[in-house]
């Protein structure tokens, strides 16, 4: 399996012929890092949320011209949004490999609106929780929200230790300076890896890897 984290939440995983992007947002887009072009022909887009951090017009335009009939999975209040800029082929269903759940995004009043969330997973791999830490199980690879209004990246650690995924590759962290992160990335490193969850370090734009 190939993981590439393009900044934040956006993450590419190649595996047994197919390929899926989690959440082009604008942080990412905004890295310069995307090379829409240079992409590998996508099978899946999965959007988590409508937030702009995970799903960006911008984003979604450059993959819709490049990617013009591929799939996309978003949650049912994110449909209109998508579709207003070039998506025409979108689901919040289990197409595939592909497995979600509709929930709600973890609580962020007061800091906006209430939104819908996609607890996803992927070809029996991957487990991604969207904005969220409210999940019981993971798939070996678990991409995992370390950072945000909404959550803790002391919650977010003791979720990777009780969950005990294979795999551990950290998202949702573009707010952090790089000193902080790599400090942080060490804590988990430390913390983990004794239960024998190897916590990845990715730099973005680069490609992981990994035996699942």
């Amino acid at each position: 399996m190939k993981l590439t984290k393009f900044t934040h939440s956006c993450v590419l995983i190649q595996h047994q012929a197919t390929s899926v992007l989690f959440d082009p947002g604008i942080f990412s887009w905004n890295s310069g890092l995307v090379d829409v072009e240079a992409l590998p022909q996508l099978d899946f887009i999965v959007v988590s949320h409508k937030h702009g951090d995970h799903m960006a017009e911008p984003f979604v335009r450059a993959l819709i011209s490049r990617f013009p009939d591929v799939q996309w999975i978003a949650p049912s209040d994110a449909h209109e949004d998508l579709k207003s800029w070039g998506v025409t082929n979108i689901t919040n269903q289990s197409t595939g490999p592909i497995d979600v759940m509709e929930v709600d995004h973890a609580p962020v009043e007061p800091f906006g609106v209430q939104v819908k969330n996609l607890v996803i997973n992927w070809k029996g791999c991957v487990t991604f929780p969207g904005d969220s830490l409210d999940i019981d199980a993971s798939q070996p690879v678990l991409l995992l929200p370390i950072q945000a209004p909404w959550g803790t990246t002391v919650h977010a650690l003791k979720l990777a230790d009780q969950l005990k995924p294979k795999y551990v590759l950290p998202v949702h962290d573009w707010m952090w300076n790089e000193a902080w992160r790599q400090d942080c990335y060490n804590r988990f490193d430390a913390v983990l890896s004794p239960t024998g969850t190897t916590f990845l370090r990715p730099k973005d734009g680069e490609v992981i890897e990994i035996t699942v």
